[in-house]
């Protein structure tokens, strides 16, 4: 299955979020957007159980100068069993100049014998802000699926004023030494978030600094310019996503705003 997703974000005279552009074939849908603390709330779902072998999905975003947009997601993103290919997902997004972008999917949950590739690219013009959320489960735990995927690739890649400013790059297989570091926290997430306001003073890294415990592991680094990165390991979901939505209320205060409301309430 070949699917794709592509929204343009902009503002109109009076200054509201608007989606002027959106397409999307299975097995991507998009729920009816809202608008919360002035920001435009779009969930975007796959409505398959899932992506499988040879299943290839494209997303592509632009928010333009004076619109915010919240992407999200009401499920958990899953990859099956991948016996004779690899399912993959390509990402691009584009946040121009006053304009804010929050990614905040769901879990990813990688089954058994999956096989997963993911590319994303960030291109955040100066004067934009950004703030990008990944979370990655080690597998189906309830089912005795734990890190029992065959193969999980990453790619992230962040421009900032048109200046490369972060790559990332992992490869996580049970065949290997890679999955180590995640053996007694093996609940993961990442968020980068970059604007004026995140520069390496900002208060918001020490107050998630603050954070770590025995149950999340939090580290946080500056990227070569325009923002910084957060990265956590935690025992158990519970304690992944309770971390993510402190780190979450640290940057939105660090912008002076509330977070919106991912669910329409």
């Amino acid at each position: 299955m070949t699917g794709h997703l592509s929204l343009v974000c902009a503002a109109d005279d009076s200054g509201q979020s608007y989606l002027r552009e959106q397409s999307f074939c299975a097995p991507m849908h998009l729920s009816k957007p809202f608008t919360e603390t002035n920001t435009l709330v779009v969930n975007a779902v796959n409505v398959t159980a899932g992506l499988f072998a040879g299943d290839e999905v494209s997303c592509h975003v632009r928010v333009e100068s004076g619109a915010r947009l919240l992407l999200t997601s009401p499920s958990a993103q899953r990859a099956h069993r991948s016996p004779q290919g690899t399912a993959s997902l390509r990402q691009e997004f584009f946040v121009g100049s006053g304009a804010f972008l929050e990614v905040l999917p769901e879990i990813f949950i990688p089954h058994g014998g999956a096989s997963y590739r993911q590319r994303t690219t960030i291109a955040a013009e100066s004067g934009a802000e950004l703030i990008f959320f990944e979370m990655l489960a080690p597998g189906r735990v309830a089912m005795g699926e734990n890190f029992a995927f065959d193969r999980l690739d990453w790619e992230t890649d962040v421009h900032w004023s048109g200046r490369p400013s972060v790559r990332e790059r992992y490869s996580l297989s049970p065949a290997d030494e890679s999955l180590e570091a995640l053996r007694d926290r093996p609940y993961y997430a990442s968020c980068f978030a970059f604007g004026e306001d995140f520069g390496a003073g900002a208060e918001c890294w020490c107050e998630i600094a603050r954070l770590h415990d025995d149950d999340a592991w939090i580290g946080c680094s500056a990227a070569v310019e325009g923002g910084g990165v957060v990265k956590i390991l935690a025992r158990d979901s519970v304690s992944l996503r309770r971390v993510i939505a402190c780190v979450r209320a640290a940057l939105y205060g660090t912008l002076r705003r509330l977070p919106p409301q991912v669910r329409r309430v």
